[in-house]
């Protein structure tokens, strides 16, 4: 199918004239946090926008979203500046690395509060959808068995299941909007009925904003075991806090690594990877983890 045009000034929005010094990009953000000067994070962005522009127009393709570029672009900058406020060099991460849990947090929102026409239960069934409805508009929304077949062949399913999800766009379009509690695995199901979206009006939106937050705050004071025993047990980046990797092993259409999910680990290999006696010494440490993060957010749930 054939790509959607970028302006180039949403292509190079950060791009400095003439070029800055061209330093590591860890660099550009360590003396920013040291200096407080605007100018290295600037630095920062005109060499690092090229990869950033990759990273937002995969989300274009996973979501079939390419005429929304520019504004996936700048929520996945409002993460950003998130990140960069929460990060610490010496924390063991690479900014770029740390921050796509931030930025990845931002762009799922942003989609999640746009007013689509759709409703389906996880962020997978609404790409699937999107890309349907959208392969279905180049034939005119023609319902005859051959227009069928080819949108069937352009998004690899068959006919009958084309049928079902071009129906359910038809019914839901203008009607309501994706509704999805916040879910980091874009592949998990959710086992919630789909009704009328009212996760994007202010105060939900501040209470989602505030929970994470507190939540990650009371994270980041856990104890060096603690953090990284949660982060094996629940299927998340120790560094960044993804709860995806990139699998270069496994491309896709495009000849990008495919995202996939990080894996929990049971507590038999938590217990050994941590020197312990038993499965059940690492489970009873991850409990009273998890029973500190509770404490921290009891207030908001």
């Amino acid at each position: 199918m054939k790509e959607t045009y970028i302006d180039e000034m949403d292509l190079n929005m950060y791009r400095i004239v003439p070029a800055p010094p061209k330093w590591d990009l860890q660099e550009y953000i360590v003396t920013y946090l040291k200096e407080k000067d605007e100018r290295y994070l600037s630095w920062f962005l005109h060499y690092y926008e090229k990869t950033l522009n990759k990273n937002v127009q995969s989300y274009m393709r996973q979501f079939f979203m390419q005429e929304h570029f520019a504004d996936l672009k700048q929520a996945y900058i409002a993460g950003l500046l998130k990140a960069l406020g929460k990060y610490t060099p010496d924390g063991g991460a690479s900014f770029v690395s740390f921050k796509e849990h931030y930025a990845e947090r931002e762009i799922l929102d942003y989609i999640r509060s746009m007013r689509t026409g759709f409703t389906v239960q996880s962020f997978a069934e609404y790409a699937k959808l999107r890309k349907a409805m959208a392969v279905w508009d180049k034939y005119d929304r023609n319902y005859a068995d051959d227009a069928i077949e080819a949108v069937a062949a352009e998004i690899g399913e068959t006919t009958d299941d084309t049928k079902e999800i071009l129906l359910g766009g038809l019914l839901n379009e203008n009607r309501v909007d994706l509704y999805q509690q916040y879910a980091e695995d874009d592949e998990a199901e959710s086992t919630e009925e789909a009704h009328t979206d009212t996760s994007s009006d202010t105060y939900t939106l501040y209470m989602k904003g505030e929970l994470y937050a507190r939540l990650w705050e009371a994270y980041d004071k856990l104890e060096y075991t603690e953090r990284m025993m949660l982060a094996q047990r629940l299927g998340f980046c120790f560094g960044c806090h993804s709860t995806f990797y990139m699998d270069h092993n496994d491309l896709d259409e495009y000849g990008e690594p495919k995202k996939k999910p990080i894996k929990p680990m049971m507590y038999t290999d938590i217990a050994t990877d941590h020197e312990y006696s038993s499965a059940n010494t690492a489970h009873k440490k991850c409990e009273k983890a998890l029973m500190k993060l509770k404490e921290a957010i009891k207030d908001l749930i």
